[in-house]
C-alpha cells in the first residue's frame, strides 16, 4: 500500500493529537476513576464526531464493516479502561514506552491478514522506537529486572493494552476498506461507551459514575480539551488508514507519543528528566524520521 502525501499529513497530525490526548487523560485521572473517565469521554466525544460526521456525509454502514467495528469496540472499550487505569498506578514515562509493541504487533497482524509487509525503512523505524523505549525504561526508576517489572500491576496492563492497541488497529483498517465512512468513527466510539456503561450498570456503579463525573465540572476547559482532542485524534487516524498502511501509522503515532510523554511528563507532571531520557527521545525521534523520510 503506497504512502501519499496524505497519508502522511494524517499520521503525523493524528500522532500530535493523540499525545496530547494522552497527557490530558493522565491529568484528568487524578481526579476521576479511570473506568468512570473512559466511559465519560466516550459518551461526550460520540455526539461530537456524530456532528462531524454528518456534515460530510448521510448517515449509513455498510453491512461488511460490522463486525470488524464491533470486534474493533469490544477490544477498544477493554484497552481504554486498562489504559487508564495502568497511568494511575505508574508514571506516564515509564508506562508509555510499553506502547513501543504496538507498531510491531500491528505490522506482523497486518502482514498475516491483510498482506501489507513492512517495508526496510518501516522494519528500522520501528527497531529504532523499540530500542528507544528500552532506553526510556531504563531511565525511568530502579532497575529491579525484568521479572519485577512485569510484576507491576501497571506494567500489565500497558503490555496487554499494547496488544489490545494493536488489534483494534487493524480491525480499524479492515473496516474501512470494506466501506466504512465517516460515520464509522462516532459510532464505534457510541459502541464503546455503550460497551462501558453496560458493564459499570451490571456492577450496579451507575451512581457512583454520576457522583464520580461531578469533579469534572470544576475542570471545564481540560474536560472540554480533552474531549475536543481526543474526538480529532481518533477521527484523523481513521482517515490515515485510507492513505497508509497499519504498520506506519502505529510506529510514528508511538515514536511521537512516547518522545511527547517524556517532555509533557516533565513539563505537566514533574516527572523527572535524565540523560538517557533525552537519548531515547533521540532514538525516537529517529525513528520517526526514518519511517517517514523514507516511506
Amino acid at each position: 500500500m503506497p504512502i501519499t502525501g496524505v497519508g502522511l499529513a494524517f499520521t503525523l497530525v493524528g500522532a500530535v493529537a493523540w499525545a496530547l490526548f494522552d497527557a490530558l487523560r493522565k491529568r484528568l485521572a487524578r481526579e476521576v476513576s479511570p473506568v468512570y473517565l473512559g466511559l465519560l469521554l466516550s459518551l461526550v466525544q460520540a455526539p461530537l464526531l456524530a456532528l462531524w460526521a454528518a456534515t460530510r456525509e448521510p448517515f449509513g454502514l455498510p453491512a461488511a464493516c460490522l463486525p470488524a467495528l464491533a470486534g474493533s469496540a469490544l477490544l477498544n472499550g477493554l484497552a481504554v479502561v486498562l489504559f487508564l487505569d495502568a497511568l494511575r498506578l505508574a508514571p506516564m514515562s515509564l508506562l508509555i514506552p510499553l506502547l513501543s509493541f504496538t507498531p510491531v504487533i500491528s505490522a506482523t497482524l497486518a502482514w498475516i491478514f491483510r498482506g501489507q509487509a513492512p517495508g526496510l525503512a518501516q522494519y528500522a523505524g520501528a527497531f529504532l522506537v523499540v530500542l528507544g523505549a528500552g532506553v526510556l525504561r531504563l531511565g525511568a526508576g530502579p532497575r529491579e529486572g525484568f521479572g519485577a517489572t512485569l510484576r507491576e500491576p501497571g506494567v500489565r496492563r500497558m503490555l496487554l493494552v499494547a496488544f489490545l492497541w494493536s488489534c483494534t488497529s487493524v480491525l480499524d483498517q479492515t473496516a474501512v476498506n470494506r466501506g466504512a465512512g465517516a460515520w464509522y468513527a462516532p459510532v464505534v466510539t457510541a459502541a464503546v461507551a455503550a460497551l462501558m456503561l453496560v458493564w459499570t450498570g451490571l456492577r450496579g456503579q451507575l451512581r457512583a459514575f454520576l457522583q464520580a463525573s461531578i469533579p469534572l465540572a470544576s475542570r471545564p476547559l481540560l474536560g472540554g480539551l480533552a474531549v475536543v482532542i481526543g474526538a480529532g485524534a481518533l477521527a484523523v487516524q481513521i482517515e490515515a488508514f485510507r492513505w497508509a498502511p497499519v504498520g506506519f501509522v502505529e510506529v510514528v503515532k508511538r515514536g511521537v507519543g512516547m518522545a511527547s510523554a517524556v517532555l509533557l511528563g516533565r513539563f505537566l507532571f514533574g516527572e523527572p528528566l535524565s540523560g538517557q531520557k533525552l537519548v531515547a527521545v533521540g532514538l525516537l525521534t529517529l525513528g520517526v524520521a526514518l519511517v517517514v523520510g523514507l516511506r
